[in-house]
């Protein structure tokens, strides 16, 4: 393992921690830790809500959907919050390191809208509790609202924010005398602007009539190839893993397009499994649900063992929701999204069990997953009762869970390093500005 870690330390991490260092990457870093607080407090209401014990259930009610109401504060809308953390994020970075002194309202603000803008509201003819005739109602469709237009999102922020600086650095502003209030003056100024960038959305959206959020899901549903065959758990397996990369929820781009099929098969499993007949399925979503997606837990524990202070309590913040299968908090906070150092092993790790696991189980040396588990269980658990009291099932996932943490170890141990040269650094300069 001491191998592995240096030359992970010495070959791996150089050029991809000088490649977290661009510009882009570090807003986008930003951007995670910004939302990290509203992931971990919906994580808790998940738990509240969702918690895989029939007699809690019992006891909580119909309570549970009162407790469930909060459990989406922080995913069902964080495409918009990361708008708000990207551009605040990236007016930040050259305020910071350009010596700008750009007023963070005005863009931040700008780039909302035009996300909301390309979402635009809908209307649509419906029956309101009382009513016996459909009227109009008007709503935002939430979308791409949620984790599956966090790339969009990313990528609204950060154009107009660089649009809104292209127009301010060649001064098209309006310009007021000097004893008008700032932010009378500020306002002004954000003007012309803004009304170039609202106006390049516009064209963008309605006048090309280009979905921006549509076109960046459409692009990867084509490639998943659908089929009870191992060659189609691999391809949903490396799907699910690099969309979750790049922030885009990946379980919801694969099942959209799979979903129908995996429906299917795991439906005439079931059924055949309750007539005490020869399952017709081997590899379903089921089986990759229990086997192959068991969460970030093992990189949750990985993190208890760093040094650094920020990656030591992202660890235990994030340990108690990724028992439970909830990975948003280390995929968007850490972040492992778009963190090139993290999105190796974490791409890694899920293929290589998957690939153990479509060789396993024709083999029969582990069971087809049958039942459907709710997902908030944990792993080994969810696996023990999909396949109806494996123990067999129970280790595969166990032995997975350590394997995860040998491959998270070094890229982590890499950023711990990283990371400790950085407060090392900041300690450095709090002294020398105390000194002065």
């Amino acid at each position: 393992m001491d191998h592995i870690t240096k030359f992970v330390e010495e070959k791996i991490a150089p050029p991809l921690i000088k490649f977290s260092q661009y510009r882009y990457i570090q807003v986008i870093q930003r951007t995670g830790l910004g939302i990290m607080s509203l992931l971990i407090i919906g994580s808790i209401f998940t738990l509240l809500s969702a918690f895989p014990v029939p007699a809690y259930q019992n006891f909580i009610g119909g309570f549970k959907t009162t407790l469930a109401s909060a459990a989406g504060v922080g995913t069902a809308f964080i495409a918009l919050y990361t708008v708000i953390t990207t551009s605040y994020a990236l007016v930040e970075w050259y305020n910071k390191n350009k010596g700008e002194k750009t007023d963070i309202i005005q863009p931040m603000i700008l780039a909302v809208a035009s996300y909301l803008l390309i979402n635009p509201v809908q209307t649509v003819n419906t029956l309101v509790k009382g009513s016996k005739t459909p009227v109009p109602f008007a709503g935002l469709p939430v979308t791409y609202m949620g984790a599956i237009g966090v790339f969009s999102a990313i990528m609204v922020g950060i154009l107009s924010v660089e649009m809104y600086r292209f127009f301010i650095r060649r001064h098209w502003t309006i310009k007021l005398p000097e004893n008008v209030p700032p932010m009378v003056s500020s306002s002004f100024s954000a003007l012309i602007p803004a009304s170039c960038v609202i106006i390049i959305w516009w064209l963008f959206r309605f006048v090309l009539n280009l979905d921006l959020p549509k076109l960046i899901s459409d692009i990867f549903q084509p490639l998943v190839v659908v089929g009870d065959t191992p060659s189609a758990v691999l391809v949903a397996t490396f799907l699910n893993r690099i969309l979750w990369s790049v922030g885009i929820h990946g379980g919801n781009i694969v099942s959209g397009v799979a979903g129908t099929f995996w429906t299917q098969m795991f439906t005439a499993n079931q059924t055949a499994f309750q007539a005490g007949k020869a399952l017709p399925y081997t590899f379903t979503s089921v089986l990759m649900d229990n086997y192959i997606w068991t969460g970030v837990f093992p990189l949750a524990v990985v993190l208890l063992t760093c040094k650094s202070q920020r990656l030591k309590k992202m660890g235990w913040l994030a340990l108690p929701a990724a028992i439970f299968n909830i990975g948003e908090p280390l995929i968007f906070g850490l972040p492992i999204m778009l963190n090139p150092l993290m999105m190796i092993p974490f791409i890694l790790s899920s293929f290589i069990v998957a690939i153990v696991a479509v060789i396993m189980v024709p083999l029969h040396w582990l069971p087809i997953p049958v039942l459907t588990i709710p997902w908030i269980t944990p792993a080994p658990i969810k696996a023990f009762l999909s396949t109806n009291g494996s123990w067999a099932a129970v280790a595969f996932v166990v032995v997975g869970w350590l394997f995860s943490m040998a491959v998270f170890y070094p890229f982590v141990k890499a950023m711990d390093n990283a990371e400790l040269k950085g407060e090392l650094l900041d300690d450095d300069t709090d002294k020398v500005a105390t000194t002065k």
